[in-house]
Order: C-alpha cells, then sequence, then structure tokens
C-alpha cells in the first residue's frame, strides 16, 4: 500500500494529465507507459519515476497545483474532523483503505493507456459522477 506521500504525488499526477489540453509528447507518453508497465510489481520506484516526470513543462504547473489542492482539500478535512468531534464521521472519513486500493489500481490503466490525457480525464467524468474522486 502506497503511503499519504506517495498517495498524493498518484493523484496529482492523473489530477494534472486530466486537466491537460492535449495529448503528451510521444517520448513523456512512453515513458508514462513504462510507469504503468511496473506499477504493480514497483510501486515505490513506479512513484519516483512519476515524480521525475511530473517535472516536465508540459505537465510541471498542473502537476504542482494538484498537489496545493490535495494538500488544502486533505487540511479541510482534517480540521473538519478536529473541529467537530464527531468521531464515528472521523473513523468514516479515515478508514477509507478499500477506496485508496481502489482507486489506484484503477489509475494504473492511466498510465498504461496509448492516451493517458484522454483516460485521465475519462477517469475524473466518471469519479466525479460517483463523488469518489477525493480518494485520500
Amino acid at each position: 500500500m502506497l503511503n499519504n506521500f506517495q498517495q498524493v504525488t498518484l493523484r496529482a499526477f492523473i489530477d494534472a494529465l486530466a486537466e491537460l489540453d492535449s495529448p503528451l509528447p510521444a517520448d513523456l507518453q512512453k515513458q508514462i507507459n513504462q510507469v504503468g508497465a511496473i506499477f504493480s510489481t514497483q510501486p515505490n520506484v513506479a512513484i519516483d519515476e512519476l515524480s521525475k516526470l511530473a517535472k516536465y513543462p508540459s505537465i510541471n504547473q498542473l502537476y504542482l497545483q494538484a498537489r496545493v489542492n490535495i494538500q488544502s482539500e486533505y487540511e479541510t478535512k482534517e480540521r473538519s474532523i478536529f473541529d467537530y468531534r464527531d468521531y464515528e464521521k472521523e473513523s468514516e472519513n479515515l478508514d477509507n483503505s478499500t477506496d485508496v486500493l481502489e482507486n489506484i489500481a484503477k489509475s494504473i490503466p492511466i498510465l498504461q493507456a496509448p492516451d493517458s490525457v484522454e483516460s485521465a480525464k475519462k477517469y475524473k467524468r466518471e469519479t466525479k459522477q460517483n463523488k469518489r474522486w477525493g480518494w485520500l
């Protein structure tokens, strides 16, 4: 299972892909596909590679903004949990490991897709309809 930092990296990368207006450069798409190929067997290596790929100019700003957005969402959740002291809700919000695993599993095909941008956009549309996009 990925740690929180790794989950943020993966989600921010997928979020950034979904926000792109055009397909990725061929060399970047090829590298993302290589990451997708190793993700199941070497998730730590795959996440490290995604962090490096996020520095590409075509995706970097969107990736950084996605990380900021995710951090803001997380901080808001944490504040609301401790402000209201609703422990049932707290455990419900924090015990979402099934959702996390499910969303990680759904992220791998995005990384393996011939057009990761279009695949991420489709995933985002589907998960927003099911209100399951925020998976941290």
